[in-house]
C-alpha cells in the first residue's frame, strides 16, 4: 500500500485516489446520459389524443371528471370558469402516479410527492417534477 488505498483490484492494484476519481466521474457522465436520453425519449412520446366530453354544459365551475383520451391515456378535465375547459393527462411526470383536482387550492395535486401544478397551464407549482402536466385537447361531439 503506498500511497493509494488499501482496495485490491482484479490484478492485485490498489485504488488510487486518481482511479477513484475516475470511476466516479463515469458513473456521473453515465447517469448524466441516462437523465438526458429520458427525457429526449418522453419528448419524443406522442402526444395524448383528445378527450371527447358529451355533456359540456352539466360540469359546474371548478368540478372535474376523470375521462379516458381517444388513444386509452387517463385524463382529468375541470371547468375553471364559464367559459374554460382544461385537460391535462393525468399521470404525474415526475413518477407517474394520478394527480387530483383540489378544487379549494384551485391546482392540481400529486399524493405520491405532494406536488402541485397550475390549473391553467400545468406548470410546476411545487415539488420534485422538473416538467408540467401535458395538456390534452378538449373535443365536444
Amino acid at each position: 500500500m503506498k500511497d493509494g488505498l488499501p482496495i485490491a483490484g482484479r490484478a492485485g492494484r490498489t485504488l488510487d485516489r486518481r482511479r477513484l476519481l475516475c470511476g466516479v466521474g463515469a458513473a456521473a457522465a453515465l447517469a448524466a446520459v441516462g437523465e438526458w436520453a429520458g427525457r429526449a425519449r418522453r419528448r419524443a412520446a406522442s402526444a395524448p389524443g383528445p378527450v371527447v366530453l358529451p355533456d359540456a354544459g352539466t360540469l359546474a365551475v371548478g368540478d372535474a371528471r376523470a375521462l379516458t383520451t381517444t388513444d386509452g391515456r387517463d385524463a382529468v378535465v375541470v371547468r375553471l370558469d364559464a367559459d374554460t375547459l382544461v385537460a391535462f393527462d393525468r399521470r404525474c411526470p415526475h413518477l407517474g402516479c394520478p394527480v387530483r383536482w383540489a378544487a379549494g387550492r384551485g391546482r392540481f395535486e400529486c399524493p405520491c410527492h405532494r406536488a402541485a401544478f397550475d390549473a391553467r397551464t400545468g406548470a410546476v407549482l411545487h415539488g420534485p417534477p422538473r416538467t408540467g402536466l401535458i395538456p390534452v385537447p378538449v373535443r365536444r361531439p
